[in-house]
C-alpha cells in the first residue's frame, strides 16, 4: 500500500515536471517583433516550442498548415497563433483540441480603418474576421491595458479571457552601440510606419519652425502616408529633413538610429493611438535613446514623463517644438531619460522577462 502511494506520487511529480511544449502556429511574420520575442522568451525560460508556419499565398497554405501540424498533434500542450492570424484562429480550433492563446494586439478592423483608410466594406469583412478569431480562441493577448478594455467592451464575454502582453523587442538587434558615433549635428530621429496616427505631418511642422536651428530631422519609414509626407517636405522646401524611404537591413537601419540624439513617437490625435504602444517606444528604450511621444493613455501605462520620456499634447507642433529645444540644450535631462528608459526596459520588457509572463499564461490552462 505505501508503496503504492509513493508510486502514485512520483508520477504526479514527475507529470508536473514535464516540459511545457507550445505550438507556435499560423501565417505569421517571423521577424515580427512580437512572434520574434515570445518565441525566444519562451525558450530562454525552458518551453519547448514547435514552429508550424505557412506563409503562402492563397488557400493552398492551410493544406500545408493542416499537414504540418498533423507530424507534430501529440507533441504539444497548447497552440499560440502568432501575429498576424486572426484569420487563421477559427482554422487552429477546427483542428486541434487544445487550448488556443490568440495574440490579437488589436482588432484588424482599426488597423484596416485607421492605419491603412480601408474602406466601408473591406471594414465590414474585417469585423467579422475579428468576431470569428476571438469568439474562436481560448485565450486573447492585447498590446496594452486600455487595448485589453477595449476588445471586452466590443466583443463581451469572460474578461479573465483577454490578457495584456506588451511587446518588448529583439535586443540582438536594437541595443546601444558605443561603437557609432552621434551625428556631429543634433538629430531628430522618427522611425516607423507612416500611418495617420504616428503624426508625421506635426513633426514636419515642427521642423519648419526649427529650420534655423542647428537641427537635423532623419524620417526612416513607409507606409500609406508616404506621399503626403513626400510632398509636404517639398512644399516647405525642408533642407533639415532627411527622409529615408526605402528597404535596410537591420545593421544599417540600427546604425542610423544610434547615430541620432532623441527619438520620437507618435502624435495625432486618434483613437487608435489610445490604446496602442508602438514598436519604437521599445525600440528607444532599448536602444538607450531619449524618448519624446504624444500624451495618450496606451503609452502612458509603461512611461512617465520627465522620469524615462517626455510626453507633449497631441497634435501640437509648438509643444514638440518645445521639449526638442529643452533636450538639445539640456545634456542631463537627455542622459537622465536614456538612463532611466533602458532601465525601464531591462526591467519589463526584454524576451526573458515578457516570454516567463507568456509561460505562466500557458501554464495557467494546465492548472484549471
Amino acid at each position: 500500500m505505501s508503496y503504492i502511494m509513493e508510486s502514485n506520487s512520483f508520477k504526479k511529480i514527475k507529470k508536473k515536471e514535464q516540459k511545457l511544449t507550445v505550438c507556435y502556429f499560423g501565417s505569421y511574420d517571423s521577424e515580427f517583433s512580437r512572434n520574434k520575442v515570445y518565441i525566444r522568451g519562451l525558450r530562454e525560460n525552458g518551453v519547448q516550442v514547435l514552429e508550424c508556419n505557412d506563409r503562402s499565398r492563397g488557400f493552398s497554405k492551410y493544406w500545408r498548415l493542416f499537414r504540418k501540424h498533423w507530424l507534430i498533434r501529440n507533441k504539444y500542450n497548447i497552440i499560440i497563433v502568432g501575429y498576424p492570424g486572426h484569420i487563421i484562429v477559427p482554422f487552429a480550433r477546427l483542428i486541434s483540441s487544445k487550448p488556443i492563446i490568440f495574440d490579437a494586439l488589436g482588432t484588424l478592423y482599426e488597423a484596416e480603418i485607421f492605419s491603412h483608410k480601408a474602406g466601408p466594406l473591406k471594414g465590414f469583412k474585417m469585423k467579422c474576421i475579428d468576431w470569428l478569431a476571438i469568439k474562436s480562441a481560448h485565450m486573447v493577448l492585447a498590446e496594452s491595458e486600455h487595448q485589453r478594455q477595449f476588445l471586452v467592451h466590443k466583443f463581451g464575454g469572460n474578461q479573465d479571457k483577454f490578457k495584456v502582453l506588451y511587446t518588448g523587442v529583439d535586443d540582438n538587434i536594437f541595443h546601444p552601440d558605443v561603437s557609432v558615433r552621434k551625428e556631429s549635428v543634433f538629430t531628430v530621429l522618427f522611425r516607423g510606419r507612416l500611418t495617420p496616427e504616428a503624426g508625421v505631418s506635426h513633426i514636419l511642422l515642427a521642423a519648419e519652425m526649427l529650420r534655423h536651428e542647428n537641427i537635423h530631422f532623419r524620417i526612416i519609414g513607409f507606409g500609406v502616408c508616404k506621399k503626403e509626407i513626400e510632398q509636404q517636405i517639398k512644399d516647405f522646401k525642408l533642407n533639415n529633413v532627411e527622409f529615408i524611404s526605402k528597404a535596410l537591413s537591420f545593421e544599417e537601419l540600427t546604425q542610423l538610429m544610434n547615430g541620432c540624439h532623441i527619438s520620437l513617437g507618435q502624435f495625432e490625435h486618434n483613437d487608435r493611438l489610445k490604446r496602442t504602444i508602438p514598436h519604437k517606444a521599445f525600440e528607444s528604450l532599448a536602444m538607450r535613446i531619449p524618448y519624446i511621444t504624444g500624451r495618450a493613455e496606451g503609452v502612458q501605462e509603461i512611461l512617465k514623463d520627465g522620469e524615462n520620456c517626455l510626453m507633449v499634447n497631441l497634435a501640437n507642433p509648438e509643444d514638440l517644438v518645445e521639449k526638442i529645444i529643452l533636450l538639445k540644450n539640456n545634456h542631463i535631462l537627455r542622459e537622465k531619460l536614456a538612463k532611466n528608459g533602458y532601465f525601464t526596459y531591462q526591467h519589463r520588457f526584454t524576451p526573458q522577462v515578457l516570454g516567463n509572463q507568456l509561460r505562466q499564461m500557458c501554464q495557467s490552462f494546465s492548472q484549471k
